[in-house]
């Protein structure tokens, strides 16, 4: 995603592999930050952007962990956030109705 881009409320997919860590609650569903999972920007300043993930929204990943761009040449923040990418509104509806349902939030593998 481009460090452009980013605006608190603005759409994302989590672009890491299928994790369990950072989710503690044994009442949490889904146990599982899924590749592509949908959730919101919720604080998009650079150096760490937080994310609400659908259904992780009382997890520390959702509010203790967070993304930042690469850095390029004297420590400044590179052009991209390569653990997120932007989705449509309609995306991220149909992602957040799939893990609403219990499924994955898409079949698509980043």
């Amino acid at each position: 995603m481009s460090t452009s881009r980013l605006a608190r409320g603005r759409p994302v997919a989590y672009r890491g592999t299928d994790t369990g860590r950072d989710i503690l609650g044994p009442g949490t569903r889904p146990r599982v930050l899924y590749q592509g999972h949908p959730g919101r920007i919720t604080d998009s300043t650079v150096q760490h952007i937080l994310v609400d993930w659908v259904g992780l929204e009382n997890e520390p990943a959702s509010f203790a962990v967070g993304f930042c761009p690469d850095t390029i040449t004297g420590g400044w923040a590179g052009p991209v956030v390569p653990g997120l990418a932007e989705l449509t509104e309609d995306e991220y509806t149909h992602r957040a109705d799939r893990i609403r349902q219990g499924l994955r939030p898409t079949n698509d593998i980043y």
